[in-house]
């Protein structure tokens, strides 16, 4: 899974990025009246890795409808929301079949 990949979702999606500072965070989905919006903090992403990490999981937030208010205060529903982007996270770039596959050679 490449960097440009994940930007071409973006694009097909019709996703806009910025690049903003958020306080505690790396990145932030929005989504307001059906606008989607994912602000990057591009000045705390030293790597591709960190960037591919961060966006991809913003991602997940979009793909897999994982939202919640910007100030929200419940956090079994924020705990919720960020499992469901990471899952779609960590499936993204770790297909199921490549891991299989480097279990399957670790184990030879």
């Amino acid at each position: 899974m490449d960097l440009n990949y994940l930007y071409d979702l973006v694009e097909k999606e019709n996703i806009q990025i910025y690049d903003c500072y958020i306080e505690n965070a790396n990145g932030i989905f929005i989504n307001i009246d059906k606008i989607n919006a994912i602000a990057l903090n591009f000045n705390n992403l030293e790597t591709t890795i960190d960037e591919k990490c961060v966006l991809s999981e913003e991602l997940g937030h979009y793909y897999m409808d994982a939202t919640y208010p910007l100030l929200s205060q419940d956090t079994i529903l924020m705990s919720k929301q960020e499992y469901r982007a990471k899952k779609w996270s960590y499936y993204i770039l770790v297909p199921f079949e490549k891991l299989k596959s480097a279990i399957l050679k670790r184990n030879k």
